[in-house]
């Protein structure tokens, strides 16, 4: 959104303004909300998984087969997803994304009714039931429904926010990502008192689809800005050629081939270190520490314990992303991401080497959560600072489907240390994932790499 000069008496002023404000705040908090979903339905197998090796007899290594499959499909679809969204309305791209997101799950919620029609497979020596095989299929379908949110909804944000407020609007978009990872398993810890897993997924999934209709229509009624930069700019009157600013980023690789390597480098080792934690945080504290509590005569056992502390960590997450919006549209966004990373890096350091208390150990993996995903704001609003807008979409495209194959590898080699080591040891290691990040973002310091835009005010209209 271009800032533009707003004339006339005072008070006609203050009422535009403020009508912009609530426009670009309304913006953020839809889009979020989309983002959160997202992250709400990825999120609905891991709390299933014990249920499902009990209830079914799947071995723990096909299960997690189920999440690489929709990791991988999610990935892949970015890039080309991407590219679309740089050329065509992204309504109608990013609520048929969630539609089958929601589908997806549904799919897999039939399975045991759809499944023993199908003949069981065996790929070397493996033996793929006809369930698992309906449930992978599912997989496939909300994964590559995930991969329309990214590369829609970042450039959508920067269409509708002006540069001064991004930060803060990127803050609210990231935060929702982290409270839809909370509450998903909340919903499905709740709804298996009442329901049997698939009937969980069916409802959610539902739900989901329920959640794409009501964004279509928010979306219809046009007071978000869904259009590309390229369709933008042919509409409206004085607008420039988008294109102008993508030649212009080739004229000078430090606008944006240099710059854009370094960030690749920044993601995928930011994103060895997310997967890490992700995964192996519950177990990190149930192994090393196996601390119990009793409330009221009532014993929380280790891993309860450690989930709550997991849960007390994506909620800090989610609370930091806010304030760090609000840094980041007051500070260089490199220096804010260097800052918290190296707080990262200090917590990661302090897990592997130092025996903590029970609020040591709460304080250390707060800090550890709140830097690395506090960070996003920062991150988002940099990549969109530095990517043309003509091609913002296919720019955050490209860079997570690069991130999520090459970072794919972490869960699987952390968990190896984890074995021949210890799950300790093998926290040192992303500790250096988070020091090779902070290292990568400082190198956008230097004129040498990136040459950074003229700062934007945050007041200008």
């Amino acid at each position: 959104m271009r800032g533009r000069t707003i004339t006339g008496d005072p008070e006609t002023r203050d009422t535009l303004h403020r009508r912009r404000l609530d426009r670009e705040w309304g913006a953020a908090l839809v889009l979020g909300t989309a983002h959160g979903a997202q992250h709400f339905l990825s999120s609905l197998l891991p709390p299933l998984i014990p249920i499902l090796t009990l209830g079914l007899g799947y071995p723990l290594w096909q299960l997690g087969l189920l999440v690489s499959v929709y990791s991988l499909v999610s990935g892949l679809g970015q890039a080309p997803l991407g590219v679309l969204s740089d050329r065509y309305d992204r309504r109608y791209l990013l609520p048929p994304g969630l539609a089958m997101m929601g589908l997806g799950y549904v799919l897999f919620g039939l399975s045991p009714n759809l499944g023993p029609t199908l003949p069981a497979l065996t790929v070397l020596g493996a033996t793929f039931t006809g369930p698992f095989l309906v449930m992978t299929a599912g997989m496939v379908v909300a994964g590559a429904g995930s991969s329309a949110v990214h590369p829609t909804g970042y450039p959508m944000v920067s269409s509708n926010v002006r540069e001064g407020r991004k930060g803060r609007a990127l803050g609210i978009w990231g935060s929702a990502s982290k409270l839809g990872d909370t509450l998903a398993p909340v919903s499905v810890a709740v709804l298996v008192l009442v329901l049997s897993w698939n009937r969980v997924l069916l409802v959610l999934g539902l739900v989901g689809v329920g959640y794409a209709a009501a964004l279509a229509a928010v979306l219809s009624r046009g007071v978000i800005e869904t259009r590309p930069a390229r369709a933008r700019a042919a509409v409206e009157a004085g607008e420039p050629d988008a294109g102008d600013a993508a030649r212009a980023a080739l004229a000078d690789r430090r606008s944006f081939v240099y710059p854009m390597l370094v960030v690749l480098l920044f993601f995928v080792t930011r994103g060895v270190a997310t997967k890490g934690v992700r995964t192996y945080v519950p177990t990190f504290v149930t192994d090393v520490y196996g601390y119990s509590l009793t409330v009221f005569g009532t014993t929380i056992g280790p891993t309860s314990l450690a989930n709550a502390y997991f849960s007390a960590l994506l909620l800090t997450a989610a609370v930091v992303q806010l304030a760090a919006g609000e840094l980041t549209d007051c500070y260089d966004h490199r220096k804010v991401i260097v800052g918290l990373f190296s707080l990262a890096t200090v917590g990661l350091v302090v897990l592997s080497f130092v025996r903590l208390s029970p609020l040591g150990l709460l304080v250390t993996l707060l800090v550890v959560g709140g830097s690395i995903w506090g960070a996003n704001p920062a991150r988002d609003t940099l990549v969109s600072d530095i990517s043309p807008d003509e091609w913002e979409g296919r720019t955050f495209g490209y860079l997570w489907t690069f991130t999520q194959a090459l970072s794919a590898f972490s869960p699987v080699v952390i968990g190896y240390v984890a074995d021949v080591a210890s799950i300790r040891e093998s926290f040192a290691y992303l500790a250096l994932a988070t020091l090779v990040a902070s290292a990568a973002a400082a190198l956008l310091l230097s004129p040498r790499v990136y040459l950074a835009p003229e700062p934007t005010s945050a007041t200008s209209d």
